[in-house]
């Protein structure tokens, strides 16, 4: 009897599942079957519009000072750099520079990098470097690392401190 009721119960289970099985393959198709669709129309929306691709944009700010008490001349030449420095034994990728004449500023100077977002990868080192030249000649320069963006901090405002150079 016993037999005969786990015979009976195995049959059952059996045609449920094979009910379920086919149900589910129909399901299957008919998504597969929306999705071609879909694909379909994105292309054909595709090919009659203009593709409108937009670039987003942020700033990493701060100043750049020196220590030493010596006006620079107006016509110090500033250049502040935003640079990949991922790569320990390659050269560093410029990602945006600012250059500009101190003028009849005094230190402080304050700058402004603007960069696209595109241009950053979370797994890159990035970091702000600052020269001041006189006449072309290197007068002040930055001795230390100043990372931003991808940093632990997230830092977007960094204020670098420039050494004085040896002539």
């Amino acid at each position: 009897m016993k037999k005969s009721l786990l015979v009976a119960l195995s049959v059952a289970t059996g045609i449920t599942m094979v009910g379920c099985n086919s149900t589910d393959k129909s399901e299957k198709e008919t998504v597969k079957q929306e999705v071609v669709v879909q694909e379909e129309v994105t292309q054909t929306d595709a090919a009659n519009t203009d593709v409108i691709e937009v670039v987003e944009t942020q700033v990493v700010t701060g100043s750049v000072g020196y220590r030493e008490r010596i006006a620079l001349p107006a016509n110090a030449v500033i250049t502040v750099t935003l640079a990949d420095v991922s790569l320990a034994d390659a050269p560093s990728k410029t990602i945006s520079e600012q250059t500009f004449e101190a003028a009849e500023k005094s230190s402080p100077f304050d700058y402004s990098l603007e960069f696209d977002t595109a241009d950053i990868q979370a797994n890159h080192s990035y970091s702000v470097r600052a020269t001041i030249k006189v006449d072309g000649k290197l007068r002040f320069t930055t001795d230390t690392n100043y990372a931003v963006i991808t940093d632990e901090a997230k830092t977007m405002q960094q204020d670098l401190m420039l050494k004085g150079v040896r002539q």
